[in-house]
C-alpha cells in the first residue's frame, strides 16, 4: 500500500524524478535502415552510377565518386554518434543508480539522526530517575527479574515438590528411547516435559544458539540471531513447539519466555561488544506481562552499552494487535537506543504508519514467500515497489530460510539488504562461537 501522506519531519522527500525521452528525429530515426544490406546496394548502385558516368562524361564520374565519399563520411559520423549514443545511455543508467542509493542512505541517516537526537535528550532524565530509584530499592534490576521469575517457576512440577528436592533426572534420561532426537522429544509424556523443564531452570539446562545474518550481495556477516533451546540430553533439544502447550495450561509459559530472554540478554552482555547486533525475540506472551517489560526497561538502562547491540523481534500479528499500554515501553526500550524487527511476516501489505509508529526498522521475511510472489503475474513490480516503499521509510529488509544459491540468485533482483538461512551458516552454540572471539 502507499506511504502515508503525513510524515514527520525525519522523511526526506528528493523530489521524483522522470525518465527523459529519447529523440526519435535525427539519427534516430535512420538506424532501423542502416543494415548491412542496405550499404551494400547503396555501394553497388553508387558503383553502377559511377561506372555508367565515366562512359558519359569524366566530370560527371568524378561528381558521383565526391558523392560517395560524403556518403562514406556521413556512414561514418553515424557509427561515431551511435556508439556515443550507447555511451551516454548507459551512464544516465548508472547515475539513476546512484540516485536511488542517494535516497535510500539519505533516509536512513536523517532518521538514524532523529532517533539518536532523541536517546540524547532522554539519556540524562532516564539515568537520574534509574539512580533515585535504586536507592528506594536498594535490589538490582536484574536480580530482582531473576527471583520473579524463580518464584513463578517453583510452580513447575505440582505443588507437592519441595524446592530443594532432587530431581532423578538421570533415570529418566536413560528411560528415553535410544532413537533420533525427534523421536525422543516426540515421546515424551506432558508430565516428563515438564520435569525437563524445572530441570533446565535449576540446573542451567537453557543452551542459546546464534544464526548469522549477512548483508547481501557482499555477505559480509552483520548480525546474528539468538536463540535458546532447553537441552534434555547431550545434542538433544526441547523445541519451544512441544513444550509451549503444556507450559500454557499450566500458565508458565510467559515466566519460561521471560528466563529464556533474560538468559540471552545476560549472555549478549557478559560477552562485551564485539561489534555486531544481536536479534532477540519476543513473544506476545511477554509483551503481555507489564512487570517483566517494564523491568526490562530498567535493565537496559543499568546496561547502557547493551542497547545499540539489541534487535528485538516481534510477529507481524503480535505488533497489529499490540495494547496501548505496551506502546510506551517499546518507546522507552527505542530512546534508550534499541532497535525493532518485524517478523514472522505472513502479508507483504504493510501499514507503514503503523510501522513507523512502532519504530520498526527491520523487516524479516521468508524466501519462499517471496519466490511464490514473484511467480505470480506482476509480482516483481509489486516487490519492487514494496522495497522501494521500505527505503523510503528508512527500513532494510531481512530474507530468512535462504538454503541455496538458486533461491538467492532469484532474490537478488529484489535489491534485498539482508540474508540469514542455511546457505550463510546454521544456529551454532554460543559457546563455540564464545571460544572463537576469545
Amino acid at each position: 500500500m502507499p506511504a502515508p501522506q503525513n510524515q514527520e519531519d525525519n522523511v526526506v522527500d528528493l523530489g521524483t524524478r522522470r525518465a527523459v525521452p529519447r529523440p526519435q528525429g535525427g539519427f534516430a530515426a535512420l538506424q532501423p535502415h542502416l543494415t548491412f544490406r542496405n550499404i551494400v546496394i547503396a555501394l553497388g548502385l553508387a558503383t553502377f552510377l559511377i561506372f555508367i558516368g565515366s562512359v558519359v562524361s569524366a566530370r560527371i564520374a568524378f561528381l558521383f565518386a565526391a558523392l560517395l565519399c560524403l556518403a562514406a563520411m556521413m556512414a561514418v559520423e553515424m557509427v561515431s554518434r551511435r556508439k556515443w549514443e550507447k555511451e551516454m545511455t548507459a551512464q544516465m543508467q548508472r547515475m539513476n543508480g546512484d540516485y536511488d542509493r542517494l535516497v535510500r542512505e539519505t533516509a536512513r541517516n536523517r532518521n538514524d539522526l532523529v532517533m539518536l537526537k532523541k536517546s540524547l535528550a532522554d539519556a540524562g532524565a532516564a539515568a537520574r530517575g534509574l539512580g533515585r530509584m535504586q536507592a528506594t530499592e536498594g535490589l538490582a534490576v536484574e536480580q530482582r527479574m531473576i527471583k520473579s521469575l524463580a518464584e513463578q517457576l517453583s510452580r513447575l512440577g505440582g505443588e507437592d515438590d519441595k524446592e530443594d528436592a532432587p530431581l532423578d533426572i538421570g533415570a529418566l534420561e536413560q528411560s528415553l528411547p535410544q532413537a533420533s532426537p525427534d523421536a525422543i522429544v516426540k515421546n515424551l509424556t506432558d508430565d516428563q516435559v515438564l520435569t525437563l523443564v524445572r530441570a533446565a531452570v535449576r540446573q542451567d539446562r537453557i543452551d542459546l544458539f546464534m544464526q548469522p545474518i549477512v548483508n547481501l550481495p557482499q555477505r559480509k556477516m552483520r548480525f546474528f540471531e539468538m536463540f535458546s533451546r532447553i537441552r534434555i540430553k547431550p545434542q538433544v533439544y526441547l523445541a519451544a513447539e512441544r513444550y509451549i502447550e503444556v507450559a500454557i495450561r499450566q500458565d508458565l509459559a510467559p515466566s519460561i519466555d521471560n528466563l529464556l530472554l533474560l538468559r540471552s540478554l545476560q549472555m549478549i552482555r557478559d560477552t562485551g561488544d564485539d561489534g555486531h547486533a544481536y536479534f532477540c525475540n519476543i513473544t506476545s506472551l511477554t509483551l503481555n506481562d507489564p512487570k517483566f517489560m517494564g523491568d526490562l526497561v530498567e535493565f537496559i538502562a543499568q546496561n547502557r552499552d547493551l542497547a545499540p547491540r539489541l534487535v528485538f523481534e516481534l510477529g507481524q500479528r503480535d505488533l497489529a494487535s499490540i495494547s496501548a499500554d505496551t506502546l510506551p515501553v517499546l518507546g522507552g526500550l527505542s530512546r534508550l537506543g534499541c532497535r525493532f524487527s518485524m517478523d514472522l511476516v505472513k502479508s507483504i501489505s504493510f501499514d507503514y504508519a503503523q510501522l513507523e509508529a512502532r519504530r520498526i526498522r527491520f523487516i524479516k521475511v521468508e524466501a519462499g514467500l517471496l519466490l511464490k510472489e514473484l511467480k505470480d503475474s506482476g509480482g516483481l513490480r509489486r516487490l519492487k515497489r514494496m522495497k522501494s516503499e521500505l527505503d523510503t521509510n528508512g527500513i532494510d529488509m531481512i530474507v530468512e530460510k535462504i538454503e541455496s544459491e538458486k533461491q538467492l540468485i532469484e532474490l537478488l533482483d529484489l535489491d534485498i539488504d539482508y540474508g540469514q538461512g542455511y546457505l550463510f551458516g546454521k544456529p551454532e552454540p554460543a559457546q563455540l562461537r564464545a571460544g572463537e572471539d576469545a
